[in-house]
């Protein structure tokens, strides 16, 4: 190793030029190193704030709500971007509150009659009605030829019959599922009245339909529907012996509650406009798309998805700094995407911009847990427009993207998409803390997060200088999904491909695996006969079973072969 002394020397005997190259290189490195740690220093203060118990989850109509757009267009302000709401920085949206019943609604099935609150309760928006019919059962209620996939017999076999329909879809555990686009309430009640059913019962395990059951808490993504609908609780449903025949009075009403997007743009006088975007609102106590069985809590959603708004203020900062740029840039804070991606829908149909001026559309939901051992970025919508092939040529930190083509998923580039603009969605990863009170900031890894700023912002500069992106429309295939009815209660690592098996990211509490006592980071190899190399034959392999049925699983831990029995229930 080289004396002080002996540095010295090389430096006055180098030529004049080559020292200040030398000099240069280490101040422009060590300025990067203050930018990398300031950065990481804000999007810190960002989360911090946005998932603080003060804001009691940032449900969409709520005082949290309306604490956590504060504080966004205070950070749009003090960047010095202006808004491009409808007033000022917002854009209000109305959406449907809690439900209001009178005592004259009734469930009878079979002559049984039935406890509002405890047993049943009409779906919100559901038409008011005095109905009696015949009951036929329909799986999911999905049926989506682009999957492979249909839940319904002959049309003729559903007209005027009362059918019913399981919560949910065959992945639902997979927060970035194909079936999304077929999971929403108002989607299977518009099947059912397309195919001339006459009302429909909606039933679910636990943990999909605990959250219907809270007077004046009914909040989801439903439209007024032309026929009457209800959730019934699928312990009643078992206890009944092959019901046939149901009487219903349906009779509610409910008030309107608003909700509000943050918009904020940079103007460089060009014709283009790049969207950059994701939701702030999150589950606030979790009454509604918690996968929590506890006490009820505060859910915080440090990475869904302050992690995404945080990621939205750093880049709109450094937008704002550069020259030269080809396009304006529109950063798009929805609320309501928990509910049904309300905020983004209301966007589209209520632009503040020219649609057809949107180059394309990035969004970012949940990108606050890239692995640090193992790191992995999805990136969907891959295929919306041949330009982000470029993406290939970004490397930062050996992140690995594992690329998706679809631009259709549960989050705000969906009604882009289906506008015709490309998208991309990033998202780090599944995990545990999905839609939990445990979902705090002190979990998310800065470092990633800062990692992944750098890939977008390199993407945003590489394709500067291009012409306006063009769109291609995406095959949404899926193999033909089997059905199943019961579940481990396991969070996959959708992103494990490392070797053959199923990956446990997380146990949810009081379920089967949580009984076998299997653990975050178990390989499932195993499924009673069934060999699982994968997703699709983990499903196949539940599809064997029903409640009440026991076998065997087995799991790697480590080198080490670990066999369970367990009972479905």
């Amino acid at each position: 190793m080289k004396t002080i002394v002996q540095i010295l020397t090389d430096l006055y005997t180098m030529p004049k030029n080559l020292i200040f190259l030398c000099l240069f290189i280490i101040q422009l490195t060590a300025f990067g190193q203050v930018v990398k740690e300031d950065t990481k220093g804000l999007l810190k203060k960002h989360i911090s704030y946005l998932a603080d118990d003060k804001l009691e989850g940032r449900e969409t109509g709520t005082e949290g709500e309306k604490l956590a757009y504060q504080y966004i267009i205070k950070a749009f302000e003090e960047i010095g971007i202006e808004g491009k709401g409808t007033n000022g920085f917002l854009q209000e949206f109305n959406f449907n509150g809690a439900l209001e019943l009178d005592q004259s609604n009734k469930l009878e099935i079979d002559g049984q009659t039935l406890k509002l609150y405890k047993d049943y309760i009409p779906v919100p928006d559901s038409k008011n009605a005095d109905i009696e019919g015949k009951i036929l059962s329909v799986g999911y209620g999905i049926q989506a030829s682009e999957l492979n996939h249909n839940d319904y017999p002959k049309p003729k076999k559903v007209k005027d019959k009362v059918v019913l329909v399981k919560l949910g879809h065959p992945e639902p555990n997979n927060p970035h599922s194909s079936f999304h686009a077929h999971r929403s309430i108002s989607s299977k009640i518009d099947k059912a009245v397309e195919l001339g059913a006459k009302a429909v019962l909606l039933t679910g395990p636990e943990d999909l339909i605990h959250e219907y059951f809270h007077q004046n808490k009914m909040v989801q993504n439903v439209t007024i529907s032309k026929i009457p609908v209800m959730y019934i609780h699928d312990h009643v449903w078992d206890k009944l012996e092959q019901p046939k025949k149901i009487r219903a009075v349906i009779q509610q009403t409910r008030p309107t509650k608003t909700g509000y997007n943050v918009l904020g743009y940079i103007d460089n006088g060009v014709e283009n406009t790049i969207v950059i975007g994701g939701h702030y609102d999150h589950l606030g106590f979790g009454d509604f798309g918690s996968l929590y069985s506890g006490e009820k809590a505060i859910h915080n959603g440090a990475d869904d998805n302050a992690s995404g708004i945080a990621l939205i203020i750093e880049l709109a900062r450094y937008l704002k700094k550069q020259k030269n740029q080809k396009n304006n840039y529109l950063f798009a804070c929805f609320s309501g995407e928990e509910m049904g991606l309300y905020g983004s829908n209301s966007f589209i149909k209520y632009p503040t911009i020219k649609i057809e001026n949107i180059n394309y559309m990035l969004n970012f939901d949940m990108v606050g847990r890239l692995d640090k051992q193992d790191p992995q970025l999805a990136i969907n919508g891959f295929g919306s427009s041949p330009q982000w092939t470029i993406l290939d040529s970004i490397n930062i930190n050996n992140i690995q993207y594992k690329k998706g083509d679809s631009g259709i998923g549960p989050s705000d580039h969906t009604p882009f998409y289906l506008k015709d603009i490309p998208v991309l969605h990033f998202f780090s990863g599944a995990h545990a803390d999905y839609h939990k009170p445990s979902d705090d900031e002190h979990k998310i890894n800065y470092e990633g997060l800062f990692a992944i700023q750098q890939i977008v912002s390199n993407l945003i500069e590489n394709l500067n200088d291009t012409e306006k992106l063009s769109f291609t429309k995406t095959k949404e295939t899926s193999k033909s999904s089997p059905r199943f009815s019961v579940g481990l209660g396991i969070i996959p690592d959708y992103l494990f491909d490392k070797e053959k098996g199923v990956r446990i990211d997380g146990v949810v509490d009081g379920k089967v695996a949580a009984k076998a006592a299997l653990e975050a980071g178990d390989i499932i190899i195993q499924l009673g006969d069934t060999e699982v190399t994968d997703l699709q034959s983990y499903m196949v392999g539940l599809s064997q079973y029903e409640k009440g049925d026991t076998t065997e699983v087995v799991v790697k831990r480590g080198q080490k072969l670990i066999k369970k029995e367990i009972t479905f229930f």
